[in-house]
Order: C-alpha cells, then sequence, then structure tokens
C-alpha cells in the first residue's frame, strides 16, 4: 500500500544505533499500515557499514550478521515499503570537522535524500562539554555549512541544525554572514521544532491568539468538573483562574511569542527578511508535538488520551493541505513533519527518559481505554495511532509529479561525478600537504 499522509512521518526514536531493533519485522509492518510518507531518524556520523568509500559500492556483506536490522536495513525496507529514511547526524556533540565527506556519499548511495546536521544548538546537551557557548548559532551554522556544501553538491537535501523559531534568532541571515548564503539556491533547508505543548488550540482558536492568553479567560464549574482533576493538574477552579489573570498577554501576537505551533510564522518572517519576499527555503519540522500528557502550561488542561488524539490529526491534515490552521495554509516550503516521539523502550531504547512522550508504549497506560493496551492489542499505543490510521484511510494522497526515468538517471550520475571530483580534489590536497 502507497502511504498516504505522504508529509507526515514520526521521530523514530532517542537512540543513535539501531542493531538492537526488537522485532523489526512488526514495526516495518506497524509503519506501513500508518500510512505515513517518511521516518525520521537519528544516526551517529560512523555512515554505512556496507559502502566502501574507495569503490564508492555498497555491499550487502557489509552489514554485520546480528544487526536487527541496523541503519543499512532500516533505510533499505524503509523505501521497500515507498516510506522515505530522513536522518538527523550526531558527532557526540556539536564540533567542527566531525562529518567526513564519504559518511555523506554513503548515504545518498543508500538512497537517503534528507540528512539533518545534529540538532538544537541552543540546548547544552547537543555541546560536548555540557555548556552552550554564547556565539552558538554563529558556531554551529559555521560548522555545519561544510558538510552540506558537499551534500548539496552529490544530491543530498542538507539541514543546518534545527531550533524552535525564536523572535530573537534568524538563522538565515547567520548562514548568509558565515558565506552560506549561495547554498540558499542550491536547495539548503533550515529545519525547525514546532511544540504546541497543552495549549495549541483552545475553543477553536490557536496559541498565542486564545482568549485564555489574551484575555484571561475564566474557567467555569461546569468546565472544571468534565474532567477528572489530573487534567487540571491537581489544582483548584480558583488556581487556576489565578494564573490565567495573572499570565494574560493582550494583543500579544506570534512575532513576540513563537513557543507554539504557529512559531513556523516566525521561521517564514526570519526566511523573507534575510531572502528577501519571495524566499521558499526548503523546510522540515523535524521534532513536533503535541506530545502525550503535556502540562506545561497549567492555564490549560493536561491533554487527555482523546484530545491529542483530535489534535494530532488536525495537524496531519493541515500538512496534507485539507485544512487551515489560524487561517493560514501550509506553505509550500513545509515539506515534511514528525510527531515526536514514535517509541522508547518497546523500541529498544532502555533509557525511559523519553518514556512519556511515546506514541507506542505503557506509559499511563491506566488512563487510556482498555482496547489501547496490551493484551487488547499486540503493541500498547496512544488512541492517537488508531486516529492516524484511519485518516490514512480516508485521506486521498496528493498527486505530485515524479521526475522521469531520463531526468532520475541524468540526476544520479551528476552525483556520481560530483562525488569522485569531490574525492580527486582530496587527493590532491594531500598529495600537496605531504609534499
Amino acid at each position: 500500500m502507497a502511504p498516504k499522509l505522504t508529509r507526515v512521518g514520526f521521530h523514530w526514536r532517542a537512540t543513535m544505533q539501531h542493531d538492537n531493533v526488537p522485532n523489526w519485522d512488526v514495526w516495518l509492518r506497524e509503519i506501513e499500515a500508518l500510512g505515513i510518507g517518511t521516518l525520521f531518524i537519528c544516526h551517529d556520523a560512523s555512515g554505512m557499514r556496507n559502502y566502501n568509500p574507495l569503490t564508492g559500492e555498497l555491499d550487502p556483506r557489509g552489514i554485520p550478521a546480528n544487526a536487527r536490522p541496523g541503519i543499512e536495513g532500516m533505510i533499505r525496507d524503509l523505501r521497500s515499503i515507498g516510506v522515505e529514511p530522513a536522518l538527523r547526524l550526531d558527532t557526540g556533540g556539536i564540533r567542527p570537522n566531525s562529518i567526513p565527506n564519504h559518511v555523506l556519499d554513503g548515504l545518498a548511495k543508500a538512497g537517503v535524500k534528507h540528512i539533518q546536521i545534529w540538532n538544537e544548538p541552543n540546548d547544552d546537551r547537543e555541546w560536548a562539554d555540557r555548556r552552550v557557548p554564547p556565539d552558538w548559532m554563529q558556531k554551529s551554522i559555521a560548522w555545519a555549512l561544510p558538510p552540506c556544501r558537499h551534500g548539496l553538491s552529490i544530491g543530498l537535501e542538507m539541514s543546518l541544525p534545527p531550533i524552535n523559531p525564536h523572535p530573537d534568532w534568524n538563522p538565515f541571515k547567520v548562514a548568509v554572514e558565515q558565506g552560506g548564503g549561495e547554498l540558499f539556491e542550491r536547495g539548503l533547508a533550515v529545519n525547525i521544532h514546532l511544540y504546541p505543548f497543552n495549549r495549541f488550540t483552545w475553543k477553536g482558536k490557536y496559541y498565542p491568539y486564545d482568549d485564555v492568553h489574551q484575555h484571561g479567560e475564566q474557567l467555569t464549574q461546569e468546565e472544571h468538573e468534565a474532567l477528572d482533576i489530573y487534567y487540571w493538574h491537581g489544582y483548584p477552579r480558583e488556581y487556576i483562574n489565578m494564573l490565567r489573570r495573572k499570565d494574560a498577554r493582550p494583543g500579544t501576537t506570534v512575532l513576540q511569542d513563537a513557543n507554539g505551533f504557529l512559531g513556523w510564522m516566525v521561521h517564514e518572517h526570519h526566511m523573507k527578511q534575510a531572502l528577501g519576499p519571495h524566499a521558499a527555503v526548503p523546510c522540515r519540522v523535524t521534532e513536533m508535538g503535541p506530545r502525550p500528557w503535556q502540562d506545561l502550561d497549567k492555564r490549560y488542561p493536561r491533554l487527555t488520551p482523546e484530545e491529542h488524539a483530535r489534535q494530532v490529526v488536525l495537524i496531519c491534515r493541515w500538512f496534507q493541505d485539507e485544512i487551515e490552521i489560524a487561517g493560514r495554509k501550509r506553505p509550500s516550503w513545509l515539506h515534511a513533519g514528525y510527531f515526536w516521539i514514535m517509541g522508547g523502550r518497546v523500541l529498544g531504547d532502555w533509557s525511559y527518559v523519553f518514556e512519556a512522550d511515546a506514541f507506542y508504549g505503557d506509559w499511563n497506560m491506566e488512563r487510556r481505554a482498555p482496547e489501547y493496551n496490551y493484551p487488547q492489542t499486540r503493541i500498547g499505543h496512544m488512541p492517537a495511532i488508531d486516529a492516524i490510521k484511519r485518516l490514512a484511510a480516508e485521506i486521498k494522497p496528493p498527486v505530485e509529479p515524479a521526475p522521469g526515468p531520463s531526468e532520475t538517471t541524468a540526476a544520479q550520475i551528476a552525483a556520481h561525478i560530483r562525488a569522485a571530483q569531490g574525492y580527486l580534489r582530496q587527493a590532491r590536497d594531500l598529495v600537496a600537504r605531504s609534499g
């Protein structure tokens, strides 16, 4: 079955190695049943073990016999069911000269199209010494540009490190200042993360334009009693209403508060500010919510499983051009969105760090209807999973023209030629330095 939700995907899991996925054949069938078009995978910069950079060939014997399935097998199997594997490369901390060209060459040869360099450089977890430098944006972009330049030269879609859009952070401007402006003309992407938390939408209005945030709308007794006190964070109605009055921000726009799903509008604003009104730089939302059980903003209720599913479907429909959100349709430059996160422990990530965020798993299972838990279902999951499958069954996939055979062949040949030229330049530089 060809994927129906062609612009919708999942962030697979948080770990970097993929030799330990339990029951990969089951998960492959589950991914196919979801009807999604793409999967976002974290991977370290060790590259493809079945790729020989000297010959430029893929050798299936290079995959270890005990790999289940290994990154090489994942890419192969996902492509066999029509699901695009997109990758984030990690290097054990953001640092220069850490992504060899041959790693990108091997991934391109295996059929990967999109590669994101690193992750959220404003987060201390992404730096080897756990400290974010004051010039984190300048450094991370400057160090990402060389691998991006090589990846673009061999036909990959490369992305700079993603951030949550912020009114004061313009990655496009910084990339131009770092000498990367011409790469935008060659297809350089700038990915983002969008987390709406538990305030994505309230009574049909989207944060920050809803009446709770704008006007401190007061919670009624009926609304408070309609949900279990757990979903109101254990707070009485009077306390929630005090928070709503105190934290109301009349007149706030998304250009002042981008901390929600509409943050993509700030990203668009920065893009056009730096590159002109007609700029359309490719972008993927490689982490997005709503996450299950979200409770960040105590003015709003924690998401029930049913409300979580409803919001997930809204976002899927928006990415498939079926609806508008806040009066805007998906812009053409926004190519895909990936829900955080598909699974943790059930996918072989035993850290438990992100277990509460997982769409598949047993976290808070007692608050889900029994049919979503084992043994009634083989794998415990949020109701949003079934909602995605129902949507995929009813939706019409967008018609997007594919390149003809001659165009595809020409692009592949050109990519191989550019890779060979790159290796020739490296060899000449090596000879020159040794001489």
